[in-house]
């Protein structure tokens, strides 16, 4: 009972605080739970479960500061969707994604609580830091974190470490993995809504230089798919037109008290898609995540004619499909190329071959020097963790 009335008082205190205080509506969404069932503390974003003995004995901080920081470590997990938007990156390496999301959600504590006036990083009796936290992470992506552990161990530097360095609590990953499509949809939206709840409260008591100290606002900000991007770039340049509709009379005979019919369009002549193949490309699954994009493309619009090239500093390769043929192309599965990163060459290739598509998309991560001359509409579809806008054209960020 004593566990229990000092665990109510720490989240109440956190709940009204300036630093914490946007988490009110995640904290006192889901189910709370302290039991022994579980060694430390564990969510499955929906539900947390902390160990009474774990953050009052355990951990050592002053003031139980190191259990205020755990309580709000498991409300961030469910803020940022961590299990069900990183659930397919855990099946790659689960341990790896643990280390990612603690990573981020750590930085962000510390950074909202810098004095540590109610939080504080957990340590054990001997003063040894129970968790993960290292500033070079600060303000980067999970995904980018997870890569930059890979590339550690990868190269020797560790990275991986062991249980004892993995962080302090379970993530449930396998729970999510059980929830359906509705069920998480209802859940992102609740968490969304208990977000915006903290935000708008915080607004109206005047504390808007505070209300972003955790990075809320960015959770639950509308992001467009690049799918949708794409479409509007394809219709706005190169959609063909094929069947007349009455729908929308035709204006250039309006004013002859003509009604014609106009055109639209279901389909797309001829595209260039052109997938970098260059050495950086091979690094945290830059080319697969392209090559999955390019299959996305296909089924996204209807396409007659793909010239589908292969090019790092020179075009490696070059193959013709349609929509409906380049999910089981051959060249999906083969990607030729390994060398410097040089998109002029095939602005060059296409001026020589006499090739004129109606738009060029162009999948690479952006790591370029020289953007080409082009001289039809292109599309840069860019894999990155790190924000590249190319000089020419237009730029979507594949995420």
């Amino acid at each position: 009972m004593l566990a229990d009335r000092k665990f109510k008082a720490i989240k109440i205190g956190l709940m009204r605080s300036k630093q914490f205080g946007l988490l009110r509506g995640v904290a006192m969404h889901g189910n709370t739970y302290l039991t022994t069932d579980v060694p430390t503390a564990a969510t499955n974003g929906r539900d947390c479960w902390f160990n009474p003995d774990f953050l009052f004995n355990t951990v050592k901080n002053e003031g139980d500061k190191g259990a205020a920081f755990i309580m709000v470590h498991e409300w961030l997990h469910k803020a940022g969707m961590h299990m069900v938007t990183y659930r397919r990156l855990a099946e790659q390496h689960a341990m790896r994604t643990n280390m990612a999301t603690d990573y981020w959600i750590n930085d962000r504590i510390i950074v909202a609580d810098p004095e540590h006036a109610l939080t504080e990083m957990p340590v054990d009796g001997t003063g040894k830091a129970i968790g993960l936290y290292d500033p070079k992470y600060h303000e980067w992506t999970v995904k980018r974190i997870f890569r930059d552990l890979e590339q550690e161990q990868e190269e020797g530097g560790g990275g991986e470490g062991d249980d004892g360095d993995a962080g302090f609590d379970n993530h449930d990953w396998e729970s999510a993995k059980d929830m359906g499509t509705e069920e998480k949809e209802k859940l992102a939206e609740d968490i969304k809504q208990a977000i915006r709840q903290g935000l708008h409260a915080d607004a109206k008591a005047g504390q808007d230089s505070l209300q972003d100290a955790l990075g809320l606002g960015e959770l639950v900000t509308p992001k467009v798919s690049w799918r949708a991007l794409l479409r509007m770039f394809m219709n706005s340049t190169c959609r063909k037109k094929e069947q007349s509709t009455w729908r929308r009379p035709s204006r250039r005979f309006l004013h002859q008290d003509i009604v014609m019919p106009t055109l639209q369009g279901n389909s797309i002549n001829e595209v260039v898609i052109a997938r970098d193949t260059s050495g950086s490309m091979f690094f945290a699954d830059r080319l697969r995540d392209v090559t999955s994009e390019i299959i996305g493309i296909a089924k996204a619009v209807s396409i007659d004619k793909i010239h589908f090239i292969d090019w790092d500093g020179q075009v490696e390769s070059h193959e013709v499909y349609s929509s409906d043929s380049l999910n089981n192309a051959p060249a999906m599965k083969t990607a030729t190329g390994g060398g410097g990163t040089d998109p002029t060459c095939v602005s060059d290739y296409l001026k020589e071959k006499g090739i004129k598509p109606d738009c060029v998309i162009m999948l690479t991560d952006g790591e370029v020097y020289n953007w080409g001359n082009w001289t039809v509409p292109i599309l840069w579809a860019i894999t990155n963790d790190t924000k590249i806008t190319a000089p020419v054209g237009k730029t979507i960020q594949i995420d």
